[in-house]
């Protein structure tokens, strides 16, 4: 599993449940169809904590950032 499959995972499904196109999403928040998708993929490393906010604005979200021990499942 890449690095941040579950965060790519969880802005596919908060945009459909949300009833938006990645061109939907992309209009609101003022950018292309091609950043969503590259979001949106589980190869992608480079979120940055800026453009998640926007995003979680245009989805009617909040951002939340956490610390977890590694050691613990």
């Amino acid at each position: 599993m890449a690095k941040d499959e579950g965060l790519a995972v969880q802005l596919q499904l908060l945009r459909r449940e949300a009833g938006l196109t990645q061109i939907e999403l992309a209009e609101r928040v003022g950018t292309s169809k091609s950043v969503i998708s590259r979001l949106e993929s589980s190869k992608y490393e480079a979120h940055s904590l800026t453009m998640l906010k926007r995003i979680a604005e245009a989805l009617g979200q909040d951002v939340e950032i956490r610390f977890v021990d590694r050691q613990k499942p």
